[in-house]
């Protein structure tokens, strides 16, 4: 269920090429990997690329941006201890926030990342592509979508399809400093993206992630600016308002930002935290969310080899079911 499953193709869009510069949860839920970036670029470091014990253990491909501008990131692999093999850093350019970014096979051997992000006071639609896999640095691209996104502080991404019935859904949700959580309709990997609702009351709040996507909601997960977590329901059928159910009241607030990957086929999710100020990573097992009966597991966490202060997932085939 690669990306195509909602016709996100990147290959024959016109991108402006260099626009801008269960109820329990275990420390190493098996689950199929998720198709790798690694294997497009060959980007880990050599020495690093065999992780201990990691062929059953859960991960995550996750970008790091520098505010340089340099891309770069880590395979994170929930084994213990925690490993974090880098890949082969490139130049992008200088974002505040960034959405996942999605998988898909272009025609021949081009391959695609694509997501969007904010650049100053505007929304971009931005790829990688690699043009053959022994392509070691990708081609970025971008198209700017739209100016006023200067308040926005956090993306996240959702995207629903069910190949039986042809049924589905993309938005991408946006959290303002004003306090209001905003939902757009997005129209292929390039966009545009158009206005589908917004609810107040998230002035709180300083970063969601997405953790489950289904045919009747979408589930965000909210880090609060006094470090609780929060489930935030949205039903996607309906005027946009949110049901929040508190994970932890405490314990996150060290984190500037989180990224969600499904674990196993139970509703486990791998859960990262990243902390910006020392360079860190700290990886959780979590149950499926069932508001404070959900189980944190910690399973340990890294030092990282990216100055980033963004981060972001890459990701190919499976739909978060976290809730």
């Amino acid at each position: 269920m690669r990306i195509r499953r909602f016709a996100l193709a990147v290959a024959g869009l016109s991108l402006v090429t260099g626009a801008v510069a269960a109820n329990q949860a275990t420390a190493e839920v098996q689950g199929k990997p998720q198709p790798s970036r690694q294997s497009l670029a060959e980007g880990l470091a050599k020495p690093q690329a065999k992780a201990p014990a990691a062929a059953g253990a859960c991960q995550v491909e996750v970008g790091a941006v520098t505010a340089a501008g340099q891309n770069a990131g880590y395979r994170i692999i929930a084994t213990k201890p925690v490993t974090a093999p880098p890949y082969k850093p490139y130049k992008l350019f200088g974002i505040r926030a960034s959405s996942t970014w999605y998988d898909w096979q272009g025609s021949g051997t081009t391959h695609y990342y694509a997501g969007f992000v904010l650049v100053s006071g505007s929304l971009y639609a931005t790829a990688e592509s690699y043009k053959t896999p022994q392509t070691t640095v990708p081609v970025v691209s971008s198209k700017r979508l739209g100016t006023g996104w200067g308040s926005f502080t956090s993306l996240a991404s959702s995207t629903y399809y069910n190949e039986s019935t042809g049924a589905g859904h993309m938005f991408l949700y946006g959290l303002n400093t004003n306090g209001t959580l905003y939902r757009y309709s997005i129209n292929g990997t390039t966009g545009p993206v158009s206005a589908a609702g917004s609810a107040l009351g998230y002035k709180s709040f300083k970063s969601i992630t997405t953790i489950a996507e289904t045919a009747t909601y979408d589930t965000l997960l909210g880090i609060t600016k006094t470090g609780a977590i929060y489930t935030i329901h949205l039903p996607i059928t309906q005027q946009l308002k949110g049901t929040l159910k508190a994970v932890r009241t405490t314990g996150f607030g060290a984190y500037h930002q989180l990224i969600a990957q499904r674990c196993g086929n139970n509703g486990g999710t791998l859960l990262t935290g990243f902390n910006n100020a020392n360079n860190t990573a700290t990886v959780y097992a979590m149950s499926r969310a069932k508001g404070a009966a959900t189980v944190v597991n910690t399973i340990g966490s890294v030092a990282l080899p990216q100055d980033a202060t963004v981060h972001f997932m890459y990701t190919g085939d499976y739909q978060l079911i976290g809730e």
